[in-house]
Formats: structure tokens, sequence, C-alpha cells
């Protein structure tokens, strides 16, 4: 997805069309995290602090991807409450109220500080919590379209919004 945003952007930029999205960053960073967790919990002493010392000092790193701030937090908390539910919920709870504290700014009108929440909204991702109690557990159809649908759909609806957006600008 880099590399097609990288060339997109050469090919947009005279009209200041700019695709940065790429949430494989941040979902990469969180896979590291937890397999460093991982490795540590069958490594000898020094090396099991060293993983998760590393660990800990990748988590800032979300700060420079697209979802980092709510996304990494999001990612540990299903990571270590895995089995859990009401931990699981509990955790997503205390992110979003976290983030809704982080974004919240009074502005002059109701409907400012609306359109603000809204700029800023990823305290909303509360509102995952019913979709995830909806998960039965098991794995969905296994098949190669339903494996690579995301990862051809995700980067190609956000080049073509940016191709449409050149067009009509």
């Amino acid at each position: 997805m880099e590399i097609g945003n990288f060339v997109l952007n050469k090919i947009l930029s005279p009209k200041g069309i700019i695709v940065s999205n790429n949430i494989f960053m941040t979902l990469a960073l969180g896979l590291t995290i937890i397999n460093l967790l991982e490795f540590s919990k069958d490594s000898q002493n020094k090396l099991k602090w060293g993983l998760r010392i590393l660990a800990i000092v990748l988590i800032p790193l979300g700060l420079l991807t697209e979802g980092g701030i709510a996304l990494i937090p999001f990612i540990l908390i299903t990571y270590f409450f895995r089995g859990n539910m009401k931990k699981t919920i509990i955790g997503y709870s205390i992110l979003s109220i976290l983030l809704f504290i982080m974004s919240f700014q009074q502005m002059d009108t109701l409907e400012m500080t609306i359109n603000m929440l809204m700029f800023n909204s990823d305290f909303l991702l509360i509102l995952v919590v019913p979709f995830i109690l909806l998960y039965n557990g098991e794995r969905g159809p296994n098949n190669k379209f339903n494996k690579y649908l995301f990862y051809v759909f995700y980067p190609l609806h956000l080049w073509l919004l940016a191709i449409i957006e050149y067009v009509i600008s």
C-alpha cells in the first residue's frame, strides 16, 4: 500500500491531493508488539525482559501510524484480556473515556463542539462492542476471495476516492 500511495501521490500532488492512509502499518506494529510479548514467555530471564522492554518501547511508535493512538491500546486490550469479555469491554470503555477526555475541547457553540468531536472521533471505538459481542468465536469462510478481499479493497477504495477527487477538482 505504501508503494501505491507513493506513486499516486506523485501523480495527484499537483492538485494537493495526498493519500496518507495506511492502517496496515498500525496493524503490523500491533502484531510486532504482541509477537515480542509472546516470544518473551518462552525466553530466558535476560532475553525475556529485553523482549518485554522492546515491546513497551515500540508502543509510542503508534503515534506515527494512522490509527495508533487508539488502535495500539485497543489491540493490547484485546490481547491481554482475550477470553474474558467482561474485562475486555471494561478496557475498551476506559480507553474510550480517556480518548474522549484527550480530544474534548469546549468550543464557542454546541455545533462547533460536536463538529470537533466528530473530527476527533477516536473515542467512538466503544461502538464496536455490540459487534464484538455478536461474534460467535468461529472462523468465517476460508477461501482466497475472503482472505484477500480487504487487503485489496482497503487500498483500492482509498485510491479510487483520491482519483475521483482529482478528476472533479
